[in-house]
């Protein structure tokens, strides 16, 4: 058995593609969303419960993380940002990196092992929630 493919920390590839995969591998449903806030991913849970996760890239000069999002290159990745939201509309941080200052790809194996032990904890992936698209 291999483990995760690794990415070259330089590479131009989207940030999520790592943990999109990583999580689906594992049976765990992925939507990527945008609104207002910007683009993240969402994960259903079976008991109604929702993670939603994204990430900041690296400062760039004076500017501080210019893309809060999943779309930008791994070669800026800064951190990821991971939020349990509840049936009752509580919202608490599964995961945070930002002041870590970790490599990509030990912060992307940071994040999606809290999100699985998570999904574990609330019964898993639902699988039955909004369509994907």
């Amino acid at each position: 058995m291999t483990g995760p493919q690794m990415l070259d920390p330089n590479t131009d590839e989207e940030v999520a593609t790592a943990p999109l995969a990583r999580l689906r591998t594992a049976g765990i449903r992925c939507l990527p969303w945008r609104d207002s806030a910007g683009t993240y991913v969402r994960v259903p849970l079976a008991d109604g419960a929702e993670v939603t996760f994204s990430g900041t890239a690296a400062d760039r000069g004076a500017r501080r993380g210019h893309d809060v999002s999943t779309h930008h290159p791994v070669r800026e990745h800064d951190s990821w940002q991971a939020s349990l939201n509840d049936i009752d509309g509580g919202c608490d941080e599964l995961y945070d990196s930002h002041a870590q200052s970790l490599p990509y790809e030990e912060d992307t194996a940071a994040l999606v092992a809290a999100i699985l032990a998570c999904a574990r904890e609330h019964g898993g992936s639902d699988h039955t929630s909004d369509s994907d698209d």
